[in-house]
């Protein structure tokens, strides 16, 4: 069973990743936008007050350098916008536009269907102890990757 659970872990969780950037590709297609424009909608969705580039990196685990790309596109297609912090140039927040609200809430709505359809036949306890051991799995995993020491430990 142990080797055979490595295999089962990585094969379903690519296979989880590659169908969900497949919708978000196809969904955010007829937008014009990419797949990696998802995740910041979503994330500034309710963020009247906007969020900054650091929060967006922290939240989404992403480099400065992607979060540099995806703000100057979804900036330039005019559906989030810069507010300035007090006054000061380069320190801002970001916050969705009306034309970025209109496809956050589309968004809520696509996303709410896809998760009825591809989990409202499994029980909310099941769900829960699910979400809760993927959280953690993932914890684990990042903390192992931003270890030196663990990883040195796992060659022993």
């Amino acid at each position: 069973m142990q080797e055979n659970r490595f295999e089962l872990f990585d094969v379903y969780t690519s296979l989880i990743c590659k169908s969900i950037q497949k919708i978000k590709g196809e969904v955010m297609h007829t937008y014009g936008l990419k797949s990696a424009h998802v995740f910041f909608i979503v994330q500034l969705e309710g963020h009247e007050e906007g969020l900054t580039a650091t929060e967006l990196s922290q939240a989404g685990r992403m480099d400065k350098a992607q979060i540099s790309r995806v703000v100057s596109e979804l900036t330039h297609k005019g559906f989030i916008t810069r507010i300035a912090d007090r006054g000061q140039k380069y320190k801002y927040k970001l916050a969705l536009t009306e034309s970025g609200e209109k496809i956050a809430r589309e968004l809520d709505r696509l996303i709410e269907n896809a998760l009825e359809y591809v989990s409202g036949s499994i029980p909310r306890a099941d769900l829960e102890v699910f979400y809760r051991t993927l959280f953690t799995i993932s914890d684990n995993l990042s903390s192992l990757t931003e270890k030196p020491e663990a990883l040195a430990a796992l060659n022993c």
